[in-house]
């Protein structure tokens, strides 16, 4: 059990959680995985003219994180993955495959009854095979 798992979006909010997670990464020694979960997305061409774009979800996600891993400034060593999956369930399925010590999610998108948690992070502290820490993120 030694690595800290960190969800992520492309959200300031999940910044926030990622930097917190990097810093206790650091201050704990112990290794830093930082996960995006997309939903089942396919690939999607973009037309404007005679220009074509190729837009994939996973590629973008992967460099969102080496762009967002590349802004901590973590001491411990650092890796990511995208996952395709739920949030929740692709968080907790990671910390069970890597043996996590904890878990790390922000308390974004608080709404009704799960405004104490975030759906997400309700969803994580009831499942979590490990630790897990809720960053205050609003």
């Amino acid at each position: 059990m030694n690595e800290i798992i960190v969800g992520v979006d492309e959200s300031a909010t999940a910044h926030k959680a990622a930097v917190e997670a990097s810093e206790l990464a650091s201050m704990t020694n112990r290794p830093l995985h930082v996960v995006m979960a997309l939903s089942r997305g396919s690939v999607q061409q973009v037309r404007s003219g005679s220009e074509t774009w190729i837009h994939d979800p996973i590629t973008h996600g992967e460099q969102a994180l080496a762009a967002l891993v590349g802004e901590l400034a973590c001491t411990a060593p650092v890796t990511y993955s995208v996952v395709m999956k739920d949030p929740a369930k692709a968080l907790c399925d990671e910390a069970a495959r890597l043996d996590a010590w904890m878990i790390v999610v922000g308390n974004k998108r608080v709404q009704g009854a799960a405004r104490v948690l975030g759906s997400i992070a309700n969803d994580v502290a009831k499942t979590a095979p490990c630790n897990v820490l809720i960053v205050h993120t609003t």
